[in-house]
């Protein structure tokens, strides 16, 4: 499939759902990042995931399944919420920031949006530089990119340089288990809701060493 810059600049006339991910592990090892916004126009609403795993430390995640549905640019703002995601230069350049409060708890907890924890403030203030041409598919796209700037998490402030792919999508990732994949560091589970009522549960793990990344990791529970 052929990408071009309208597809990454321009919103989805025709489609239902328009998702942009990032996923990020910083080069030294000392934590990971997933972001996501999925718009729902049928819905009306938008559902938002930005999670920060430090090396030994709880994740500490925001999750929301019902922030406004934007119009115009991937900017919102909720209770404890605020976030942009601005497209600089289509396939090349995007911006982020995020101010809001997550929540910490343990690895092996499912994060819902009605889940209980320790309230710790996150911020984000990054750039993604495209480093590979674009990898296309029936739904979407995605680019390997270079993150970097700072992270905030609670008290703590780390200088971030970080390997990382962004996706722009049509249709809900849902990855693939791969086995063979490096030992976790770090691991994340998340509840989505499913339009028939039963939630989707996506579990992932991050990992460093010389080529960093994340992997998706099989559910066993309930």
């Amino acid at each position: 499939m052929h990408v071009t810059e309208r597809d990454d600049r321009d919103r989805p006339a025709d489609a239902d759902i328009d998702i942009v991910d990032l996923e990020f592990v910083a080069d030294d090892g000392t934590l990971a990042g997933l972001l996501r916004l999925d718009l729902r126009r049928r819905a009306g609403a938008t559902r938002f995931l930005a999670s920060i795993l430090e090396r030994g430390a709880d994740p500490v995640t925001v999750l929301d399944h019902d922030l406004p549905l934007a119009t115009g640019a991937f900017e919102f703002r909720a209770s404890g919420v605020w976030v942009e995601l601005c497209c600089e230069e289509p396939l090349d350049h995007w911006t982020v920031g995020l101010e809001a409060f997550g929540l910490a708890l343990p690895p092996d907890s499912v994060v819902t949006p009605d889940s209980f924890g320790d309230r710790v403030p996150l911020g984000l203030d990054l750039d993604l530089d495209t480093v590979g041409a674009p990898e296309g598919d029936a739904a979407g796209f995605s680019l390997e990119v270079r993150v970097h700037g700072e992270v905030l998490v609670a008290d703590r402030a780390y200088e971030v340089d970080a390997v990382g792919r962004r996706t722009r999508s049509t249709a809900r990732p849902r990855p693939t288990v791969v086995a063979g994949h490096p030992p976790v560091l770090g691991e994340l589970t998340v509840a989505w809701p499913e339009e028939d009522g039963l939630p989707f549960i996506e579990r992932r793990g991050w990992f460093a060493g010389s080529r960093p990344g994340w992997t998706a990791l099989a559910y066993e529970g309930e």
